[in-house]
């Protein structure tokens, strides 16, 4: 069952003061100041079901830049910070790597005493990598322990490491040099190096250059992507909540269901589907999809993704939150392909109201 949608003329006809439809939405594709109070998400739903495919699309590349502005920059604030490995819990990881030192130094380190360290402290591994510029996941990848280390694996790790911090691996890429921690990049030092800075500790210029050339919590970042869709999906729970309206939520935005579970509840084969609402005859009434974006070319990508979800009866809304959306032209395709059903977290009111026109 389809949302009741408001009536096109009304919406159009009421942010623009225009004698008819197709005057306001010309007036809309010039740029025409409209009351402070209009509602953007009606005005889009509007235009949608008033023009379709057809409707023009410099009004409706203004309407949904508006709908979709979004408030949340990804490179300002950060995530699941509890989940952080702190200064200490790293030196207790140096520790019980050392301990398993031949001489009780990295260099005299044995891929037996490494996984012996690691049974100990499960960041012994990750501590060795840091301490010379690899990162973890990317050693599990190249000496495949993606479920866990052996032995075979950690000699392995050890060669690479021994090699990389002796400056004997090259690049064989014209002008590039092989990923390490800025203080190996001269090629000197060794093991003798990485156990003087451990000793002695690292000087605030040179911890400068290290956030210069990782950028400060990119790796933790990256790790958290996930956790702007969430937290709006934390908020659009709060709100069904409070209207009493059934909801069920997949684990990849924080909630406990399968994501298979999702879509043979939604009917929808696609991945992306994060919330479904349901009436009190337990009728999917609402599916929500969640997608972040803090700039143009993973909008793109994204988008490209979402509008290849397979189209239903049920009402499907997106929930965009970042910077990239409102700016992308091509964000203005998917508020076609959902019928004008698209929100940020500045105006998820709208999309419960509009959910409650067709659960409650």
């Amino acid at each position: 069952m389809s949302p009741k949608s408001p009536d096109p003329a009304s919406a159009i006809l009421e942010a623009t003061g225009a004698e008819s439809p197709a005057d306001g939405i010309a007036l809309l594709a010039k740029n025409h100041p409209v009351p402070s109070d209009t509602s953007w998400t009606r005005l889009l739903q509007s235009l949608v079901a008033t023009g379709g495919d057809e409707v023009d699309q410099k009004a409706l590349r203004r309407v949904t830049s508006e709908v979709a502005r979004s408030d949340l920059d990804t490179s300002r604030v950060l995530f699941a910070t509890e989940d952080l490995p702190t200064p200490e819990m790293f030196a207790a990881a140096i520790e019980a790597l050392l301990a398993q030192s031949e001489d009780g130094t990295f260099g005299g380190l044995t891929a037996r005493g490494v996984l012996l360290a690691q049974n100990e402290n499960p960041l012994a591994i990750e501590a060795l990598c840091l301490a010379v510029g690899v990162s973890v996941t990317d050693a599990q990848d190249w000496f495949g322990a993606k479920r866990s280390w052996t032995e075979k694996g950690l000699a392995l790790l050890l060669k690479y490491l021994d090699e990389l911090v002796s400056g004997e691996v090259k690049s064989e890429v014209p002008g590039a040099i092989p990923a390490c921690a800025p203080e190996l990049m001269t090629g000197k030092g060794g093991w003798e190096k990485i156990d003087e800075l451990n000793a002695s500790g690292v000087s605030y210029a040179l911890l400068l250059s290290q956030r210069a050339v990782n950028g400060p919590w990119l790796a933790h970042k990256n790790k958290t992507s996930r956790w702007p869709s969430r937290a709006v999906a934390d908020k659009v729970g709060a709100l069904l909540g409070e209207r009493g309206i059934e909801f069920s939520r997949a684990s990849t935005v924080g909630g406990s269901l399968r994501q298979m579970e999702l879509q043979e509840l939604s009917g929808i084969e696609d991945k992306r589907v994060g919330v479904v609402t349901e009436n009190r005859d337990h009728v999917p009434t609402f599916a929500i999809t969640f997608s972040a974006a803090n700039d143009g070319g993973t909008a793109r990508a994204n988008g490209d993704g979402l509008l290849q979800i397979p189209r239903t009866d049920l009402p499907h809304a997106i929930v965009l939150t970042g910077l990239g959306w409102s700016s992308r032209h091509e964000t203005a395709r998917l508020a076609l392909r959902f019928d004008g059903l698209l929100f940020s977290e500045r105006n998820v009111d709208d999309l419960i109201d509009r959910i409650a026109e067709v659960t409650t």
